[in-house]
């Protein structure tokens, strides 16, 4: 029975198509760009998808190549650690060979110090004598020149003096004797 009114009120039932009202040429610019963007952002978030997921394969391929290399540099690593162990001590070592340098270099500084004062004292005494000497050379030659002075001025008076040689006239030349080559 159902059925039946049904079919009597469908016959009175007006269908409705809808129809899409009229747009303008903007409105359907707009309609078109926010088609394309749609579809263009759909395509954009795929490609970074797609350069996301390359990018995490060659970081992966990178990470491994990485461990690789910090593998070979380990044994480099511990043989330079082990080097700088060494080098520190061969430094610990110089620097108690430069400290116990300078105690003999003070050491030796104050002896070099104390000879330096002793020579020092040993020249001034020595300049002191040769003063003396030069001195007492200096009177003595002084006395022996005034005792010559005095024994020539006594052998003069004696007769006993070199004599002088005469001064000869004009008229009283030698002849002088000419060579003949």
């Amino acid at each position: 029975m159902s059925l039946l009114l049904q079919l009597a009120a469908a016959a009175d039932t007006v269908l409705v198509r809808n129809v899409p009202p009229s747009r303008t040429v903007f409105e359907q610019i707009v309609f078109v760009t926010q088609g394309m963007t749609s579809i263009l952002l759909f395509l954009l978030v795929c490609v970074m998808v797609g350069g996301l997921l390359l990018l995490r394969a060659r970081a992966d391929q990178l990470e491994g190549k990485l461990d690789h290399l910090i593998d070979e540099l380990k044994p480099m690593a511990r043989n330079a650690t082990a080097m700088s162990e060494e080098v520190r001590e061969v430094a610990k070592n110089i620097n108690a060979m430069v400290d116990d340098s300078r105690d003999t270099v003070a050491v030796i500084n104050d002896r070099v110090r104390t000879s330096a004062v002793a020579l020092a004292d040993k020249v001034d005494d020595l300049t002191a004598i040769v003063g003396s000497v030069n001195a007492s050379a200096a009177r003595m030659a002084s006395v022996a020149t005034t005792t010559m002075a005095g024994l020539k001025v006594g052998a003069r008076v004696m007769g006993l003096g070199k004599k002088r040689k005469k001064k000869r006239a004009a008229g009283d030349e030698r002849p002088r004797l000419r060579r003949r080559d």
